[in-house]
């Protein structure tokens, strides 16, 4: 989801300047404190995260 200055601006006012934005799927920056660390996350369905999970625990990786 992207959020504009001002929401960012809301949410964490802390930090400054707003880091620029992607538009790569699954990009997204993780606020600790007063900084932002880009970071890169999976984009799954709840059946494919699920399906995961279950595969995981049985454990079959």
């Amino acid at each position: 989801m992207r959020v504009a200055i001002r929401g960012w601006a809301q949410l964490t006012p802390q930090i400054h300047p707003v880091p620029k934005s992607s538009r790569h799927p699954g990009r997204f920056h993780v606020v600790q404190g007063i900084t932002a660390h880009p970071t890169q996350v999976l984009l799954m369905t709840d059946t494919e995260a699920a399906g995961g999970f279950a595969t995981t625990a049985a454990g079959n990786i």
